[in-house]
């Protein structure tokens, strides 16, 4: 779509901050009390964010960042104040935190599961070619690396890191006995009248 782009809110136009930045300074700033809030304006969960705002916005009386900033800047009564709600609901602030914790390590549990069981779907495909593809990158990536140490003088350790990358990634994914398992029966395959 090229040529498109997005308008922009007339009241948005020129802002450069954002409550993220606002709950960075708090965190870092506003002491006991009022940290919490700043965390949860810098998450990534709407409604945590959303009370995060409503929070700061009942303390400084304004719901433009760039406003709330200047106010707990200068103001240290929207300061108190700020600390003031935070105590108040403090109970559903760490809940919010709770929850965005939990949605941060349920998506990195995701991921892993996806990683491994597109791995496992490698593992057991029925063409060989795709069986092999992962295990023969990391044989030839681990060969070149060799390769590399013994014939270069003086090895650049970014260049030897970059080969062994594959080898690494796939021992990584891997236990060790899988694949002394793998070699060993593949010469077992190859002996005459061998069972597969």
């Amino acid at each position: 779509m090229v040529g498109v782009q997005k308008k922009v809110p007339d009241r948005l136009k020129g802002k450069t901050m954002d409550w993220s930045s606002v709950g960075g300074w708090i965190k870092e700033n506003a002491g006991t009390g009022a940290t919490l809030v700043g965390s949860l304006l810098t998450g990534n969960i709407p409604g945590a964010v959303a009370a995060g705002v409503s929070m700061v916005s009942g303390a400084t009386g304004t719901d433009d960042p760039e406003k709330a900033m200047a106010q707990l800047k200068s103001n240290p009564e929207a300061l108190v104040k700020l600390k003031e709600i935070a105590q108040k609901n403090e109970e559903s602030i760490r809940r919010h935190i709770e929850t965005m914790e939990r949605l941060k390590l349920e998506d990195a549990q995701a991921r892993h599961q996806t990683t491994q069981e597109t791995v496992r779907a490698g593992d057991k495909a029925e063409d060989p070619f795709v069986r092999r593809t992962r295990p023969g990158q990391s044989w030839v990536s681990l060969f070149a690396a060799l390769a590399y140490v013994f014939v270069t003088e003086s090895p650049d350790i970014m260049i030897l890191g970059a080969l062994l990358t594959l080898p690494w990634a796939y021992a990584g994914l891997r236990q060790v006995g899988k694949g002394v398992d793998s070699v060993a029966g593949a010469m077992r395959a190859r002996k005459p009248g061998a069972v597969k």
